[in-house]
């Protein structure tokens, strides 16, 4: 209280409430303080934060950015290998191709052969066909012609080595 609220007449009391009063205003200028301090701390933490979310997204950014050239990567990768596979699948298309036609050609030859070797057998199982082809086209003596073995001798003994006695004479 004032003085002009209490009409000027002191009163003890009031010495003891500007005592608690002053005691109650050291009290504040110190909670203030704290509550500066507190402010300070608080705007500290809130740079933190903020410190803390920038880097995150900062992160986050690149993350994202790798795994984009990650998919890039396997994209190119996809398509470098069905590049290959395709080309692969053409070389074994060509080689199947070229395999297909060596077997025509050597059922054609098989075949041919098979059908000269029995004309040829027909015919030179026939002695004036095989004989006309050997003396008159090729010039050769016919291999039938030809003794195999040399004519036997005629002998006096049935044996083939003489006797002692008809060396002697």
């Amino acid at each position: 209280m004032t003085d002009e609220q209490s009409a000027g007449t002191p009163c003890v009391a009031d010495n003891d409430l500007r005592e608690i009063v002053a005691g109650h205003s050291l009290e504040i200028t110190d909670i203030k303080g704290r509550l500066g301090n507190l402010e300070e701390g608080q705007h500290g933490l809130m740079r933190e934060i903020v410190a803390v979310r920038a880097e995150g997204n900062a992160r986050q950014q690149a993350t994202n950015a790798g795994m984009d050239r990650i998919g890039i990567q396997v994209a190119d990768l996809t398509r470098q290998l069905a590049a290959y596979t395709g080309a692969q699948q053409e070389q074994n298309r060509l080689a199947e191709a070229n395999l297909r036609r060596w077997r025509l050609r050597a059922v054609i030859i098989g075949l041919m052969c098979t059908v000269w070797a029995a004309v040829g057998s027909t015919l030179l199982s026939d002695q004036e066909v095989a004989s006309t082809i050997w003396v008159k086209w090729l010039h050769w003596r016919e291999p039938w012609d030809a003794p195999t073995q040399p004519a036997p001798q005629p002998q006096e003994t049935q044996f083939i080595l003489p006797p002692r006695e008809m060396e002697a004479a």
